[in-house]
């Protein structure tokens, strides 16, 4: 398990289990390029580390260095902690279920989830679920409409 890196010192997540999130192939191969031309390459060295010392970057410089390059980029600033919430909006933009996402959040309570369903989609347009739910009344065969009462 890694740890958090939380003022000035390591330590155990805070839950104390720490928890993984899905990585696309394409973030972890530029992480992986990115800790391969540092010359910190050993099993616990940090992927993002002081060039020189391989030691935790300085908070204040890495968020400068984090706006010069959104702003190379062309995106609007965003805080880390907003990156948090990107996250949880696009993975239900995508379809990940609510319960998935509550877990690599570390949301202790489903309801603090929530707050990205409404970012989820229902690609059936609800059709499926009325389906579902209304589609064959009492005594019809699945496909075949019953009768309308009193007709």
């Amino acid at each position: 398990m890694a740890d958090s890196y939380v003022r000035g010192a390591f330590d155990s997540p805070k839950n104390h289990r720490g928890r993984s999130v899905p990585m696309a192939d394409r973030l972890a191969g530029e992480l992986e390029r990115h800790f391969q031309a540092s010359r910190w390459r050993a099993e616990n060295d940090l992927v993002f580390a002081h060039p020189v010392t391989g030691h935790v970057l300085d908070s204040s410089r890495l968020r400068k260095r984090f706006y010069v390059a959104l702003d190379r980029a062309g995106v609007h600033h965003i805080t880390f902690h907003g990156l948090r919430h990107t996250f949880g909006t696009k993975m239900a933009a995508a379809g990940a279920p609510m319960r998935a996402i509550q877990e690599w959040m570390g949301h202790a309570d489903i309801s603090t989830t929530e707050i990205y369903a409404h970012y989820a989609p229902d690609p059936t347009g609800g059709v499926a679920f009325a389906q579902k739910a209304f589609g064959n009344p009492v005594g019809a065969l699945p496909g075949e409409a019953a009768p309308l009462p009193g007709f």
